[in-house]
């Protein structure tokens, strides 16, 4: 692990796309702010480890599990389909819809 000291207003650089800026300290509180690429995901741990913990159990369950619960959302599934492709078809229909 890299132990670094900062003061306020100092930066941290990580790559060359994420800067980690040092914005203030309060009574035991360091606020910092984070500039990185979109592609790049910025979590707090706890945030992070519960992403980890759902995607766990999301590949753990079963197809018509997701199928049912999809299709409560509006997805709708041609059935001669393989498994691996309603995933598929599940997943562009999650992520086109969340764009709306």
């Amino acid at each position: 692990m890299l132990v670094l000291s900062r003061k306020i207003g100092e930066v941290i650089t990580i790559g060359s796309s994420v800067k980690v800026t040092v914005l203030s300290f309060d009574r035991g509180v360091v606020r910092l702010g984070i500039e990185a690429p979109k592609s790049i995901p910025v979590h707090r741990k706890e945030v992070h480890d519960k992403i980890v913990e759902m995607n766990k159990q999301a590949s753990k369950a079963e197809v018509s599990t997701m199928v049912k619960a999809l299709s409560k959302n509006g997805v709708v599934f041609n059935q001669n389909n393989t498994d691996n492709r309603i995933i598929k078809s599940a997943k562009l229909s999650v992520l086109s819809s969340n764009k709306k």
